[in-house]
């Protein structure tokens, strides 16, 4: 198990009794993945469809959070580990399993031009299994910032086109200047199911520089 680096303050009371010999309590979840990084003090949390939010401080070392993940989860509380992040109870992740990454969002010509493309320094994209995986870096601090994926659907219809993505990122005119460093994951199945075997990222970089490079599922 590792911890959460992003949690900034933790303080851990530990009572010692006959109770501890007793089975911890667990429960079995399943929920979204939302990224608190910009909200004091916060990481990942997991908004739980039952309606609760939990903020991972443990799990399992081989899991990677990304922003619009569904998992399931089993989980216990810390109910004595008390941190600087409200947006979450805090917990121990006994069991995570990635049910679908996040889905894309289609965008056609008439409404391109309204939607914001601000820069990102990317520092790497792949495709893991039937989702395409990317790392990405912008300023901020004080303002919302929104990260999505852009499928650009040509005006006609053609089994050849290869499909085009682009990564959206809306920094809402946020002029500060704190660093943040985001994973995030897409569902790439519908381009499976078309029976594409390729496909096309690009993304506005911070040098000025577009990023444009073509991806095969077979050969990732």
């Amino acid at each position: 198990m590792k911890r959460l680096v992003v949690i900034l303050s933790i303080f851990l009371v530990v009572f010692a009794s006959c109770e501890d010999n007793e089975e911890e309590t667990s429960f079995t979840e399943s929920g979204l993945v939302v990224d608190y990084g910009s909200s004091g003090d916060c990481g990942y949390v997991i908004e739980l469809e039952n309606g609760n939010k939990i903020l991972p401080l443990y799990y399992p070392e081989d899991f990677t959070f990304t922003n619009g993940q569904l998992v399931l989860v089993e989980y216990v509380e810390l109910n004595t580990v008390h941190t600087s992040c409200d947006y979450g109870i805090a917990c121990e992740i006994k069991y995570i399993e990635e049910l679908a990454c996040a889905a894309y969002v289609d965008v056609y010509s008439e409404n391109y031009d309204s939607l914001t493309f601000d820069p990102v320094y990317l520092h790497e994209a792949y495709v893991d299994e039937s989702c395409l995986y990317f790392k990405i870096s912008y300023s901020g601090g004080c303002e919302d910032h929104s990260i999505d994926l852009a499928r650009i659907q040509p005006d006609t219809t053609s089994s050849s086109t290869v499909p085009f993505f682009e990564i959206m990122h809306n920094a809402n005119n946020d002029l500060c200047e704190a660093y943040y460093t985001k994973k995030f994951r897409f569902d790439l199945s519908p381009l499976i199911n078309e029976g594409k075997t390729e496909f096309v990222l690009a993304a506005k970089l911070i040098d000025g520089e577009t990023y444009n490079k073509v991806f095969n599922f077979e050969q990732n």
